[in-house]
Parts: C-alpha cells; sequence; structure tokens
C-alpha cells in the first residue's frame, strides 16, 4: 500500500561546534550528549541564546517500519526544507547531499533501509559561520580536495542570514512507501485564452505499467468534478506524459484569477493500484490508490512589454511592497504560522496590490496565501553578488530549476527576478541563468536586475545593464528597472522633473537639484535618458519613520539589532534634550519628522505615478530591519500607524497632483499638473478642483475632462490646471477630487499659503552680485562699489586677485559677505586659507536615504517668513536647503538641520552669520537665488536675510 509516513516530531540534535562530527563519524556511532527537539525545527526559534560558532548541527531520528504489509517497493525520504547545507545517512550510509534553503529534495534509501529494525536517519545541517563567514559543504568535497568550504563570495546565492541568519530543518520530513508505481510530480500550464489546463505529470513506475489516473478538480466556488483517464499505459520506466483538461466556466470574473478575484483552482491526481469491484450495477469494493498529488492554480495572463506590465490584457500599474520573511525571533519560515498570514492580510488590507520578495523567495506556505489573497508576487530568487566561480554558478541554476520547478503554478508569481546588485554577475552570466528558468517557465517574464539604474539626492548615479525578458515578444528591455531615492520635502521643479524624467518624448527638463545624482548624471542626463527604451519600474526607500518607543526585539541574535536600536533613539533623545533642539521631548520629534517624511514620500510617488515613463513602484520596505527605521511596521511587525498612508498611495484610481508651489502671492496665478491613474478604468470621469478657505468655505471652482475617453488606458495626462490666488493673505486649501459617473471616488488635499510680496528689488540694490561680472576688471570694480553685502556662489572660481580683494573689503572694509551654495571646492579653499581660522565641514541634509528635519532655532529672525512655523515642512519646499555646514565658533545661527543616518544624529547649520575682522560672513545653504523674482517666498527670505545684513 503506498502511503506518506510523517517524520516530524521527537528527534535528537547535537551542536558540532569543534567540527568533530565528521572525524568522529556521529553518523554512525550516535553521540550520547544530544538534546531533544521538535522538526519541523529553526535554530532562532528554538534557542535563547546562540553562539558565533552555532553554525552546524547533527539531527537524529530513529524509527521502524514493522509491518510486512508496509515493505514498499519504492522508498524515498523527502525534506520540505533545510537551511542551507545538508548530508544525510541512514544507518552510517551515505545517501545524499543537497544546498539551498528554499526547495526541497527526495533521497532514495532502499538500499540502506533495514526492515523490521531500528533505523538512525542522520542529517548534518550547516549555515555560514558567523565566526568563519564560510559555508561548510562537508563531505560534498572530493578526498583531499581543498574545496570544502566556500566563501559567499564565491557562491552569489544571497542567503536570509545576511539579515537574521537562520538554520535547522524547518519543514517537514516525509517517509515516502510507494508501492509499484506512483506519482512523484505534477507541472501546471493554465491557459487563460482556451480555458485549459495542460499536466504534465511524472510517475515513478517500472516499464510496462498499465494503471487508471483519477482527477479531481475544485473551482473557485467549492465545486468538485472528477474524471477519469483509463488504460493509462507507462512502458517506460519513470515515465512523463502531458494531459490537457478543459474547465467549464462562462463568467470571466468567476473564472480569472485577479488582485480582485483571486479565483483559485485545485487539480488532484490519484493513481490506481488496485481496480475496484461492482455486482449488479454496485460498487462492493472500492478502488484504492497511491497518495494523491494536489496542485493549486489559477487563470491569468501576466506579461511586460515595453516595460509596461500587462496583466488579463490590461495594464496594471504597479504598486507594491518590498517584503520579506525574515523576523527577528527567527522568521516566518515555519509552517502552519498564522503570524505569516497576519502579515500578508495587512499587506492587502494597506491597498498594495504587488510584493517583491527581498533578499529570498517566499515560501511556498506564503505563496499559498498570496494566491488566496490575490497579492502579485515579484519572486526573488537569492543572487545578490557580483561574481562567481564556476562550481557557484552550478549550484545557482540548479537552485533557479529547483524554485521555479516547484513554484511555478501559483498564480500570485506575476515575475520571476535574478536578485538585485548583481550586475557585473548578471551582464556576464544573464542568459545562463535564463536558461535554467526556460525549460520549466515559460509563461513570466524574467527581470534580470531590479536596481539596473540607481540615483539618490546625495550625489550617487550608477547604471548597470538591467535585461527585462517578456512572455509573448523576443525583444529584451534593457534598463527596465529604476532605483530613486529622492530628497525630503520636494518643490514644484522637482516633482516636474520627477513626473517627466527618463521620459525620450517630454520637453527637455533639467535636473532641479545639484544633489540628485553625481555630476555625470547632471551634465548627461539627456544621454541617459536616450538609451532607455522602454518603461521603468521604480523602487523608493522609504525616509526613517521612527517609532514611538524603541522596539523590543527578542530572538538569539537580536542583541546587536537591540542595541543599535536602543542607541539611536537615545541619540535623538539626547538631541531633543540639547540647547539645539525646538522639541519638548522625543514624542514631539517623531510627530513632526513622521508627518513630514510621509508628507515627503507622497509628492514623491504621486508625481512618479504621474509619469508615463514609470510602470509602477515599489516601496522599501514591509517592516525595519536593524537600525533602518524605514518600515512601515517595526521588527515585530507591529504597526506604526501608516495605513492612511499606504491606503493613499496604493489607490488603484485618483488624480494625481504635480508641480504645485504651495506658498503664493495675493492674486497671483496658481497652476500645477493634473493626471489621471485610472486602474480601475473608469469611463465617465472628471476631475473637480475647489479652493476652499480654513473654514471651508468655496473660493473657486473648476473641472477638467479628459480630452479622450477615459477607460482604455491606466494613466492620463489631464493637463495644467491654472487658477487665481485669493487676494487675501492666510491659509486655503486645494481640494482636487475624482469623480465617476457623478460619484465622488477620491478626494486629495493640498495646502496653499497666501503671502504678501516682499520688496525683493529694493534687497537686490543693496546687493552687489559679484557673480554678474564677466571680467575680473569688472569684478573689482563691483567689490569698491556702494554696496555693503557681496554675493557669490562661485566662491573658488576666482582668481586669486579677485579673492584678495574679497577678504580685504570684508575683513578690513567692514562689508559682508553673502555665500551660498558652497562647493566642495569652497569649503576647500576656506579651510586652506590662512585668512579663515575656522574648520568648515558639510553634509546631506535631504534626507535621502534615512531623515533630515530643518528647523528655525527659538527667537530667529526668519520665523516671519514661514509663518511662525519652527519646523519647515512641504511649505517650504522651494527654498529647502540640500547641504548643510557644521555650526562654527561664535556665529549666530538663524536656522539649523538635524539629520539621522547609520544610527547617528548629526546636528547642522542653515543660516549663520561669522563675525570676519571688521566684516561678516553669512553662510547661506538655502536655497534662494535661483526662485528670486519668480518664487515669492524665495523673495521674502532673501529680503529679509539682506535686511540682517
Amino acid at each position: 500500500m503506498s502511503k506518506i509516513l510523517s517524520l516530524d516530531g521527537d528527534w535528537q540534535m547535537i551542536w558540532d561546534t569543534e567540527d568533530a562530527g565528521i572525524s568522529n563519524r556521529w553518523y554512525a556511532t550516535y553521540p550520547k550528549d544530544t538534546q531533544a527537539v521538535q522538526v519541523p525545527h529553526i535554530w532562532e526559534r528554538a534557542f535563547d541564546k546562540l553562539l558565533m560558532s552555532h553554525d552546524c548541527a547533527f539531527y537524529f531520528k530513529r524509527f521502524t517500519i514493522d509491518d510486512e504489509k508496509q515493505v514498499a517497493k519504492r522508498i524515498f525520504l523527502r525534506f520540505e526544507r533545510i537551511a542551507s547545507h545538508a548530508t544525510v545517512w541512514l544507518n552510517g550510509k551515505l545517501l545524499g547531499t543537497h544546498f539551498g534553503a528554499y526547495t526541497p529534495f527526495i533521497i532514495e534509501l532502499q538500499k540502506a533501509l533495514k526492515l523490521g529494525e531500528e533505523n538512525v536517519l542522520c542529517v548534518r545541517v550547516a549555515n555560514m559561520g558567523a565566526l568563519n563567514s564560510r559555508i561548510d559543504f562537508g563531505r560534498e568535497s572530493a578526498d583531499g580536495a581543498d574545496d570544502r568550504f566556500v566563501h559567499p563570495g564565491e557562491l552569489p546565492v544571497g542567503l536570509p542570514w545576511t539579515q537574521y541568519p537562520f538554520g535547522g530543518i524547518f519543514g517537514h520530513v516525509d517517509l515516502i512507501l510507494g508501492t509499484a508505481a506512483f506519482i512523484s510530480d505534477v507541472k501546471l500550464e493554465p491557459d487563460a485564452d482556451t480555458q485549459r489546463i495542460a499536466c504534465e505529470i511524472s510517475f515513478n513506475n517500472p516499464r510496462g505499467f498499465q494503471t487508471r489516473l483519477r482527477v479531481l478538480m475544485r473551482n473557485p466556488d467549492g465545486d468538485v468534478y472528477e474524471q477519469f483517464v483509463n488504460n493509462l499505459k507507462l512502458d517506460k520506466e519513470n515515465m512523463t506524459q502531458r494531459f490537457v483538461f478543459e474547465v467549464k466556466e462562462q463568467q470571466r470574473h468567476k473564472f480569472q484569477w485577479s488582485p480582485e478575484h483571486p479565483n483559485v483552482y485545485a487539480i488532484e491526481f490519484q493513481m490506481e493500484i488496485k481496480a475496484g469491484k461492482e455486482k449488479d450495477g454496485k460498487e462492493i469494493k472500492r478502488a484504492e490508490y497511491a497518495f494523491p498529488v494536489v496542485r493549486t492554480f489559477g487563470f491569468r495572463k501576466f506579461d511586460c512589454l515595453k516595460g509596461d506590465y500587462y496583466l488579463n490584457d490590461q495594464i496594471l500599474k504597479i504598486q507594491g511592497i518590498t517584503y520579506n520573511q525574515q523576523w527577528s525571533e527567527g522568521g516566518l519560515w515555519t509552517f502552519d504560522n498564522p503570524k505569516l498570514e497576519k502579515d500578508l492580510q495587512a499587506v492587502k488590507a494597506a491597498g498594495y496590490n504587488a510584493i517583491r520578495s527581498c533578499g529570498a523567495p517566499l515560501s511556498t506556505q506564503a505563496l499559498d496565501i498570496c494566491d488566496k489573497l490575490g497579492l502579485i508576487v515579484f519572486q526573488e530568487f537569492p543572487i545578490h553578488t557580483m561574481r562567481s566561480t564556476a562550481q557557484g554558478l552550478e549550484i545557482v541554476k540548479k537552485l533557479i530549476n529547483d524554485i521555479v520547478a516547484e513554484q511555478h503554478h501559483h498564480p500570485c508569481i506575476g515575475a520571476w527576478v535574478m536578485g538585485a546588485e548583481n550586475g557585473t554577475l548578471l551582464l556576464q552570466n544573464g542568459n545562463k541563468l535564463l536558461n535554467a528558468i526556460s525549460p520549466v517557465d515559460m509563461t513570466r517574464p524574467v527581470i534580470s536586475n531590479l536596481n539596473s539604474i540607481y540615483i539618490d539626492n546625495e550625489g550617487n548615479f550608477r547604471k548597470d545593464t538591467g535585461k527585462l525578458l517578456p512572455v509573448t515578444v523576443d525583444k529584451i528591455s534593457t534598463y527596465a528597472t529604476l532605483r530613486m531615492n529622492p530628497r525630503m520635502t520636494p518643490n514644484a521643479a522637482y516633482t516636474h522633473f520627477l513626473a517627466h524624467s527618463f521620459d525620450r518624448d517630454a520637453e527637455e527638463i533639467s535636473v532641479p537639484d545639484t544633489g540628485l545624482g553625481d555630476s555625470h548624471f547632471q551634465d548627461e542626463e539627456e544621454n541617459v535618458v536616450s538609451d532607455i527604451n522602454n518603461k521603468m519600474l521604480v523602487t523608493l526607500k522609504n525616509h526613517t519613520l521612527l517609532p514611538e518607543t524603541a522596539t523590543n526585539i527578542k530572538g538569539p541574535r537580536s542583541a546587536k539589532n537591540q542595541k543599535a536600536i536602543k542607541n539611536a533613539i537615545k541619540a535623538i533623545e539626547s538631541f531633543v534634550e540639547s540647547d539645539m533642539s525646538i522639541w519638548k521631548d522625543y514624542k514631539s520629534f517623531v510627530a513632526d519628522a513622521n508627518r513630514i517624511a510621509i508628507k515627503s514620500k507622497l509628492d514623491q510617488i504621486t508625481a512618479l505615478q504621474s509619469n508615463p515613463q514609470i510602470a509602477g513602484f515599489f516601496l522599501d520596505q514591509w517592516a525595519d530591519c536593524g537600525t533602518e527605521f524605514d518600515g512601515l511596521c517595526d521588527e515585530n511587525r507591529v504597526s506604526k500607524g501608516f495605513e492612511e498612508f499606504s491606503k493613499e498611495i496604493s489607490t488603484p484610481s485618483r488624480a494625481l497632483i504635480s508641480e504645485l508651489e504651495h506658498v503664493v502671492a495675493p492674486q497671483s496665478e496658481i497652476s500645477f499638473q493634473v493626471t489621471l491613474l485610472n486602474n480601475s478604468r473608469y469611463e465617465d470621469v472628471s476631475v473637480e478642483v475647489k479652493l476652499v478657505d480654513d473654514n471651508g468655505k468655496e473660493l473657486a471652482t473648476d473641472k477638467i475632462s479628459p480630452e479622450e475617453p477615459a477607460g482604455k488606458t491606466s494613466l492620463t495626462q489631464m493637463g495644467i490646471c491654472t487658477m487665481m490666488a485669493p487676494r487675501t493673505e492666510g491659509s486655503y486649501k486645494l481640494q482636487v477630487t475624482l469623480i465617476n459617473d457623478g460619484n465622488k471616488i477620491h478626494t486629495t488635499e493640498e495646502d496653499l499659503i497666501v503671502i504678501a510680496e516682499a520688496d525683493v528689488k529694493s534687497a537686490m540694490r543693496k546687493v552687489c552680485f559679484l557673480d554678474n561680472s564677466e571680467e575680473s576688471s569688472d569684478a573689482l570694480a563691483a567689490l569698491t562699489g556702494p554696496e555693503q553685502v557681496i554675493f557669490t556662489a562661485n566662491l573658488s572660481s576666482w582668481p586669486d586677485e579677485i579673492l584678495d580683494k574679497i577678504v580685504d573689503v570684508v575683513k578690513n572694509g567692514g562689508k559682508t559677505l553673502l555665500l551660498s551654495d558652497l562647493t566642495q571646492e569652497d569649503i576647500d579653499y576656506l579651510n586652506q586659507s590662512h585668512q579663515f581660522d575656522c574648520n568648515i565641514e558639510s553634509h546631506w541634509s535631504t534626507g535621502a536615504n534615512e531623515l533630515s528635519l530643518h528647523y528655525l532655532p527659538k527667537g530667529s529672525e526668519l520665523a516671519p517668513v514661514f509663518g511662525e512655523a519652527s519646523v519647515l515642512d512641504s511649505n517650504a519646499a522651494a527654498v529647502m536647503p540640500s547641504i548643510s555646514l557644521n555650526e562654527l565658533p561664535g556665529a549666530k545661527v538663524f536656522a539649523r538641520s538635524v539629520t539621522l543616518k547609520d544610527g547617528e544624529v548629526k546636528t547642522g547649520s542653515d543660516l549663520q552669520l561669522y563675525p570676519f575682522g571688521n566684516g561678516k560672513i553669512m553662510f547661506n545653504q538655502f536655497n534662494v537665488f535661483e526662485g528670486l523674482e519668480t518664487n515669492v517666498l524665495a523673495d521674502k527670505l532673501f529680503a529679509t536675510i539682506v535686511n540682517l545684513l
């Protein structure tokens, strides 16, 4: 009789910290000092404390097959998951090895099995040693060969221990007792167009075997249909045969799988091993079947053409978040884990339609949940290094093939991803790795690298060819993915850039921030765009989102993270208690920091969603990891309270607003871009724009309708909306509402502040704009003019003659030097000058990678400029600094910044007045001068600075 016996439950285990197990033949001698454990078993969950040397363990299981009726002709051992390298012995005889924590493996044990006697199963489990940073491949090495230990750099498989190391037999262990034949594997290929399911069934059978196959299919409504394949002849040993079955379902919403309608089917195959008997038309003895094989599946089509993602023949804008199963307590790797389902339900409830498995593929159980919930999964292979040995490459190819073979029947998997940050490896071996997928799955696009273009707002830019192989065409897309970390509080020009960047058809645009990308990107942005011939999927890192209190994480390897978290929050609390702070306590600091961070990310995503070149986004990340507080949940998966933010950015259809100046002059023109995001394919749509005061009174209204009928595309440019600002100073709201067939679908609100215009021309007449001088003689003449304030944004570019004259008229003549936009060359000049006796340091304060807040000290003369607001938010975006300086001794500081990066708090100055001999130097980091006479806030700030001098 065919059956599957579970070997889960009681096992014995012993650590091999001294690497003595193999040499002492523990697999045959069975050491005594073992401890009882329960399999499935994961080290981080089972032990309160783990040492760095705990990287290898031996497991033992004793079992007996007593009943002669259980003696099977084909006996196998199946391991669901072992992390990460396994060597298996039975009764002292080596059965085989396996590497890779993400796939099952089967080993035949009939030759080593003792019938009617006790059998001892031994499994050596090796993980990467934190002590020696190597992977122990144990008995896999040839005798005398120096290849037992493999260093991670030689093996491109990114392992989960890079964040939360785990190890153990963390899946089920089964003993398969097969009769003469049984089903060993099933591969499914659903065809949504023909409503058929092709099934490739692999049999474990002798030659000339004949049987009958029973097939049961369950539809999403729970109805079960039965059919038989009679007279199935298996002429050759271990044959594979292909069958096609029809699915009768006329209603598309019940038939197709989608995020809105996650219709999941199940199919079960049973091989008859003994026919039943009938007498007079009645069954008197039921047929006997080998153990069944069950697979779930769904009918859906997913493809990517020219960068656009298509689900069931309609363009779908990806609105996703990166997700992993790691957790401080040991990860969500074990089976029947209710926390895993709760986690994924929270992702779905937040509105996201996709997740990217970050760093490692999701487990089978996680994929089952995503099938049921309707979450599209970008399933990432664990490939995260730039190079590999030939041995490592072969291991990776096998690992990819095994993962795809086991998981490709899941309808939730939309695309395979070849890892990230592995550009060199993929350039050299991309086709070889693609060939590991093609024989198993030709129905999904494959992305070679999710970070093919990287750009942030701290001077970094790099470009590696990231290929995307679609399903229905042979043309490979290059540069299909973009990783971008934009600055906090983007201004109107910045959101204009995000809404039109990387678009060949867009008007020529300039990079709006000197910190966005490096000098090559600044100078060659047009050439960078010319290389891109498709739409792009963008990944954005969240800004720091601080918890209300220090997260208390558990787990044997959490001590390092716990200490780092407490130190980071302690550093913030120390800053809050210092004289530099304007916050009364940590709680008030967190409230401002999170409010500004969330608004910044919302503005960035809204602008990128408005860009026809962007196919969608993935937001990093669902949960915190270590000192990076950029998750929407903490390390224990506890929400930080940003559900409304998630629902806003993941709303399938809404009116997108970009390029809005929040601060305007009375009765000036207000203009902004309106774009319709229409994943719901609404047809009778319009956008209503209202300007209301603080009491909700309507002051102006406008209605925008698309020029062409909506409903056919997911993105429609509605054009520029213009309105007149109120004549009275004060705070107002812009309400932008998407309407379909007379029903309000979604409303977005934006702040609008009206301030009086400053007399900027009078202020400008008081300043000598040195950079307007074309010749040195013009500059010398300007320096001797009557203006008491000298401005330059190019200090180090002037020849020594001019620099000496600047020093003379300021230090000796009593004038004031107004410096702005200091470059590193400017800072080097001042630090090297014998005339300047202080040391200047600069640091990024864009908050692009973590967090930066800009604020006014108590009593600052700049307070009236910003409406008495102490903390500068999106309403001050037009003038927000990108770089802050250290506070100089004896300087008067008018504006400051605080930056959190790598767990450290760094303070800076944005505007400070430093005494210099008889004169003064004003160091200004605000973005003022590019907006003069065009931006009312820049004008007011400039006039105030001049008046201070």
